[in-house]
């Protein structure tokens, strides 16, 4: 997530002078500023390039005046507070938990959810005062613990969608799996079980949301559990660590994003021709041992289109 999105100045309108509002609208006509939500503008420069979860945390901000306990900031609009990755555009709408409704709510700009107390102790009492199991906040504004949001996402939304998030924080340590596993229990949202099973399949090992999003297809196939993050090693030979390995069928499947060839930082000073060689070269020493009998490549673009993925896996002779 773009930091940027944490520190853009928000322009607020309420409580200004008749005069000096009238003014930043005539501003906003003229394309000098836009706004985040009524009542709240920013520099159209500041917000170049920001991603769709960026563009949610900065309306997360400009709303945060609003939102007091026992209301809290949850779901999508939680995650974006805890830099958590999307792999799909957020909703328009920010969540909002509120313990007094019964029922679930939409308004303008939020949707509401009923659920229980945001400083209420869910998680066992071993993980009490930890990062993961307490409220954040942001501007002034509660938030969801980074364990509740994580609980709550997977209850509501859909499997590839919460599975990178659950992934990424528990391969940044940023909280245990057990810490979970008692965080489901405690608060047995409304989609328990559709919730136990993202966060059963969690895993430290996926270093990508792209990993994560692969594991998904693979469990919508039925494919045999492959080995995550597997290691080729020779003696006296460089060593390669693959994404997924199925030892049954010798087939090694790796999921390719464009970082790899575009990012700056994973370049480290390497040209994108350069980094194509390096991974041609891996490939090769990973086809040298004898047990592989085909190495499968996942782009984005595949996984996006679950047939894609079952074809290649077929041709490979991993059973779907």
């Amino acid at each position: 997530m773009d930091d940027r999105a944490r520190t853009i100045p928000l322009i607020r309108t309420t409580g200004k002078p008749s005069a000096e509002r009238r003014a930043l609208q005539r501003r906003v006509r003229r394309g000098e500023l836009v706004a985040v939500r009524p009542g709240v503008l920013v520099s159209p420069s500041s917000v170049v390039g920001l991603r769709p979860e960026d563009h949610l945390l900065l309306l997360v901000r400009a709303t945060a005046p609003m939102i007091h306990a026992p209301r809290a900031f949850a779901r999508s609009a939680a995650a974006a507070v805890h830099g958590l990755p999307f792999v799909h555009a957020p909703p328009s709408k920010l969540d909002v938990v509120d313990p007094r409704r019964e029922r679930s709510d939409t308004s303008a700009h939020l949707r509401l959810h009923p659920g229980p107390l945001v400083h209420a102790p869910t998680t066992d009492s071993r993980w009490a005062g930890l990062p993961a199991t307490t409220p954040a906040d942001i501007d002034g504004a509660p938030v969801t613990s980074l364990a509740r949001t994580l609980v709550d996402i997977a209850g509501s939304s859909t499997l590839e969608f919460a599975l990178p998030m659950i992934d990424q924080t528990l391969h940044d340590r940023r909280l245990l799996h057990e810490i979970l596993l008692d965080e489901l229990a405690a608060t047995a949202p409304k989609g328990h079980d559709k919730a136990g099973i993202a966060v059963g399949m969690g895993s430290a090992l996926s270093g990508s949301p792209a990993e994560s999003v692969c594991r998904v297809r693979f469990r919508e196939l039925g494919v045999p559990e492959p080995v995550q993050q597997h290691v080729f090693a020779r003696a006296g030979s460089a060593t390669a660590v693959v994404d997924f390995w199925f030892p049954d069928q010798g087939v090694v499947v790796e999921v390719d994003g464009r970082a790899k060839y575009e990012d700056p930082a994973l370049l480290d000073g390497r040209s994108t021709a350069d980094a194509h060689w390096r991974e041609k070269r891996r490939e090769d020493f990973i086809r040298s041992f004898p047990e592989v009998r085909a190495v499968v490549r996942l782009s984005w673009a595949d996984l996006m289109q679950p047939d894609r993925v079952r074809a290649a896996l077929r041709r490979a002779g991993v059973p779907c």
